[in-house]
């Protein structure tokens, strides 16, 4: 098989694949700027028993909202731990809130953890944050 014939086996593929991709781009729109996705870890047991589902719902309607009314996603979740004391592992029910937010939006976020660890008494409140490359994916336009 000749150069040629080679070069334009692989071309016309990657030809086709990349009208495609431009054609597709207009059903998406990037939310654009320095993106991060922030995860607060938050624990649902202290030393009183345990945080309800009507505190935990009071707690994202006064804080999480008001920090981030555009939205974020919360989720319930089972954490494993070890204490330093102890070699037994430890279960805790426990809630996430995930929020995708301009890489600015760190020291909010961290305001929402410090809120959780002193109103349930929470030894910490564990706080993540990544890179976030995201778009919104939505009907094509007729």
């Amino acid at each position: 098989m000749s150069l040629v014939n080679m070069l334009a086996k692989w071309l016309f593929p990657a030809s086709l694949l990349f009208a495609a991709c431009l054609l597709l781009a207009g059903c998406c729109h990037s939310t654009g700027g320095d993106w991060r996705e922030y995860k607060v870890f938050c624990g649902m047991t202290y030393h009183n028993g345990t945080v309800s589902e009507a505190e935990w719902q009071q707690f994202c309607d006064e804080y999480v909202t008001t920090e981030f009314p555009d939205g974020y996603t919360a989720l319930a979740a089972t954490g494993y731990w070890r204490q330093e004391d102890t070699a037994a592992a430890k279960r805790e029910d426990a809630h996430i809130i995930m929020i995708l937010a301009p890489s600015d939006a760190k020291e909010k976020v961290r305001r929402i953890a410090q809120q959780y660890r002193e109103l349930f008494h929470q030894e910490s409140v564990l706080v993540t944050t990544s890179p976030a490359d995201a778009e919104f994916v939505e009907a094509a336009s007729d």
